[in-house]
């Protein structure tokens, strides 16, 4: 299933700039509405709950699109947003002149419940991969009941006692970006530089030609010559990496006070979530499950999206069928 041409026929795509939850900051985000076939069709659309989905750190809105175009029909029927993080994508190309030299995480939380403000969503189901993933659990205790639930894959938030912020000069992750190459000739010479790394071979195809062709800003150089370089500048990836404020411990310790169910997705050969830490995780949440899927890593929606669109699927399935009842809400699954 390839999501260009055939995702294009299957969903209409409609962007909007949106203001953030700061002043003088703007958000760029895309609305998928499945186009309606049937009046079945119809019928879904309207009673089908809200789907946000966030990215991870250096990666943008449009990574989600192998995923959702693998949902299942029940789960693709309603409206979809995703957004780009306010310095990342086409939002950090829109706010390039107001973007800042620091990052909160708390931020990336104040600009969803903006969003969900924006659009008078309610019932909004929360999909987060990595950070995107500890920015809604972040927004749901921030303002209980804006969510029905969230699933978080590969969420990354931890305990103060396994992690906790380091600064710029420190964090390995951030130096790591900040030494990583960010400009290239062309797309061609993008794609044949990148595929020589393991970190990219990995991925789905759908989802590397879609790193390609959205994560990239074609530029003039100063000598008349032109190149591409990423959307999400390397300064900025690097100081969300090593992000000032307690947004990555928080998000972990504030898991219990949310009254939703939190689903996690963790890839099994995760480098971030080894299963010890997923189950303290999910015991952390009043109502946590959780699934994993074999043979991925860290990006597992973006190396595994059939697989991360099928169990987000099957668990709101399990879900949604069960609001009725109090009770019956997922418990725990390890």
């Amino acid at each position: 299933m390839s999501t260009t041409p055939e995702f294009h026929s299957r969903f209409n795509i409609v962007n909007h700039t949106v203001p953030a939850s700061t002043p003088r900051f703007v958000l760029s985000c895309n609305i998928y509405k499945r186009i309606s076939t049937s009046l079945k069709d119809k019928s879904n659309n309207s009673s089908t709950p809200p789907i946000i989905f966030t990215h991870a750190n250096g990666f943008h809105k449009e990574i989600w699109e192998p995923v959702i175009s693998r949902l299942s029909s029940r789960w693709s029927a309603g409206d979809m947003y995703a957004f780009d993080c306010r310095n990342q994508g086409d939002s950090a190309v829109l706010n390039k002149d107001v973007i800042e030299d620091t990052f909160d995480w708390y931020s990336y939380a104040a600009d969803i419940l903006k969003v969900v403000d924006t659009y008078n969503l309610k019932n909004a189901i929360g999909v987060g991969h990595s950070y995107g993933a500890s920015a809604f659990i972040l927004a749901e205790a921030m303002r209980p009941g804006t969510f029905s639930t969230i699933v978080a894959i590969d969420p990354t938030m931890f305990p103060k006692a396994i992690y906790t912020n380091g600064t710029l000069d420190n964090h390995p992750m951030a130096q790591g970006t900040l030494r990583r190459r960010d400009t290239w000739n062309d797309r061609e010479d993008a794609r044949a530089s990148l595929l020589r790394k393991r970190f990219f071979k990995a991925w789905h195809p759908e989802a590397f030609e879609l790193y390609l062709k959205y994560g990239m800003l074609d530029v003039v150089n100063k000598d008349g010559t032109t190149g591409i370089t990423l959307k999400c500048p390397k300064f900025q990836e690097a100081i969300t990496f090593a992000a000032v404020g307690g947004g990555v411990n928080d998000a972990y310790e504030r898991l219990n006070e949310l009254d939703i169910p939190v689903h996690i997705i963790a890839g099994a050969d995760s480098d971030i979530n080894v299963p010890e830490l997923v189950e303290m995780k999910v015991n952390q949440c009043k109502y946590g499950s959780v699934d994993f899927i074999e043979d991925t890593g860290h990006l597992v929606c973006l190396e595994k999206p059939e697989e991360t669109a099928n169990k987000i699927s099957a668990f709101l399935d399990q879900f949604w069928d069960s609001r009725g009842d109090e009770q019956e809400r997922p418990k725990a699954r390890l």
